[in-house]
């Protein structure tokens, strides 16, 4: 398990962040949770997060639609975690630059390992940016 990274769970349903956190919190995860799309533009503001979980079905907007917003102002990985679940929605959201798709209801076991992979992936672009070679 890779703790010590920070995530952003935006999901209109308080219950779902607070389940989040008590999922990621206890394995040393900085966790953040906003409620709408605004919500999340004003944590963005003062966070970097490492990793963006979010529902693409939102009360004040379309996540379909923040996620390009999100590319363009973040390199952090993009998780959908959402109802919207059908194929389609699936191959939409990953076209979009999602770096995967979770649908819901899932086992938390499985948003674990998703989540240590995404840091993995996160930690390796880091150390591959980090290199410098001379010919």
């Amino acid at each position: 398990m890779l703790g010590s990274g920070t995530i952003l769970f935006i999901d209109s349903d308080p219950e779902q962040n607070n389940l989040n956190q008590c999922i990621f919190y206890p394995r040393g995860f900085t966790v953040l949770t906003a409620t709408t799309i605004a919500h999340a533009r004003r944590v963005l503001i003062e966070h970097e997060p490492d990793i963006i979980m979010m529902e693409a079905i939102l009360p004040d907007g379309d996540g379909f639609e923040f996620i390009k917003e999100l590319r363009s102002i973040t390199d952090a990985s993009i998780v959908f975690l959402t109802y919207r679940a059908g194929d389609k929605d699936v191959i939409e959201g990953l076209n979009l630059g999602a770096s995967d798709y979770i649908k819901k209801p899932f086992y938390s076991d499985l948003l674990v390992a998703r989540v240590d992979l995404a840091m993995r992936n996160r930690n390796k672009g880091q150390r591959a940016e980090a290199r410098s070679y001379e010919f």
